[in-house]
């Protein structure tokens, strides 16, 4: 197997610690045996066509392990290794997660207009909501989960968001207005997500409750606010089980969506389930973008299945749908800065056609 030399950079005044390297290739292990770093260097050899999301993490003298962050003491992105023959990858830290989530974050795009809290069967759900100045009345409107994600960067899972208000205000730019309505999520995403009954979701699916409350008191609640649209203006739209969860609601309430955005859907619980949900489901109105990126697996291999799989998805819905799009992102991972890639030519495609 290739040797690959990871050589690692701390920021200043790293309290002492053993340093050591996990990632999704160690199932996120916080055993450091044979994983440590002497003298910033560790030495290791793994799989040729390896693609692996790795994280620094140090033993403090007192036990407890704290794993690297933001400069703000917010979660960091992983640092992303793709194995091809002996290589030497530098890892720099930037900083230490210190529990106060990344709070101090300085904001790169553009936040919310506003946010409000609906009830929902869950309790409160928050809505954050952007449109462009100068545009008060109906618009189309896009629906967007894990809304933590998509606006400005300070509440974002690991400090990188898609930046949906600077997308859609360059579509508005453009002649092509429009309204976003994003929800956030909490610890129970697997939950309102997952369709199905698996260990992620305590085998208790919350995925029906969640749609009816979107077709039943999130769209009631906007049309009675900014005044109606129809389904043809209005697009649903998330990512991995956020692309699962947007593919499920379209095709379980059809003439609801007119376009549903499934990027990277992860489609594997309960043993790919969905795929035999699905079959021969449809929506006559409804146009279905699907996409995925070409290091979206463990390795070069199954990351080009995952291509496959997301393209036969396709394939089998084009029959009951009004159309579809499916794209590949190139170099693209299962991250946010994939998706804040993808989704301004998804919004192209969803108000103006083909791009």
């Amino acid at each position: 197997m290739p040797r690959v030399t990871f050589q690692l950079t701390l920021p200043p005044g790293t309290p002492p610690g053993t340093l050591f390297l996990t990632g999704d290739h160690r199932a996120w292990s916080d055993d450091p045996a044979g994983w440590t770093f002497r003298d910033g260097v560790l030495h290791a050899e793994l799989p040729d066509g390896l693609l692996a999301q790795v994280k620094v993490r140090r033993v403090n003298p007192d036990g407890t392990t704290t794993e690297e962050g933001d400069p703000w003491g917010g979660r960091a992105r992983a640092h992303r290794v793709v194995v091809r023959g002996d290589t030497t990858v530098p890892l720099t830290v930037p900083g230490w997660q210190d529990g106060h989530a990344g709070t101090a974050r300085p904001t790169r795009s553009a936040p919310p207009r506003e946010e409000t809290v609906l009830d929902a069967p869950w309790g409160e759900q928050p809505v954050r909501l952007w449109w462009p100045e100068g545009h008060g009345g109906p618009l189309p409107l896009l629906i967007l989960h894990d809304g933590q994600n998509v606006f400005d960067e300070a509440p974002t899972f690991a400090g990188d968001s898609w930046d949906a208000g600077g997308a859609a205000q360059a579509l508005a730019d453009a002649g092509y207005p429009i309204r976003i309505a994003a929800l956030p999520v909490n610890e129970e995403r697997n939950r309102r997500y997952v369709p199905f009954p698996i260990e992620l979701n305590a085998f208790g699916s919350g995925a029906d409750e969640y749609a009816d409350w979107l077709k039943g008191t999130l769209l009631p609640h906007l049309h009675g606010r900014f005044g109606p649209v129809t389904a043809e203006d209005t697009a649903l739209a998330g990512s991995s089980f956020g692309g699962l969860i947007t593919a499920y609601a379209g095709l379980r309430d059809p003439g609801t969506y007119g376009t549903l955005g499934v990027f990277s859907p992860a489609v594997w619980p309960a043993d790919f389930a969905f795929l035999r949900w699905m079959a021969g489901r449809g929506d006559p109105h409804s146009r279905v973008w699907v996409d995925m990126g070409d290091h979206e697996g463990s390795s070069v291999q199954a990351a080009q299945d995952v291509i496959t799989l997301a393209r036969d998805l396709t394939a089998q819905l084009a029959p009951h749908v009004r159309e579809t799009r499916f794209t590949v992102g190139e170099g693209h991972w299962h991250d946010e800065p994939a998706w804040k890639e993808r989704l301004p030519a998804f919004l192209r495609w969803w108000r103006t056609g083909p791009v």
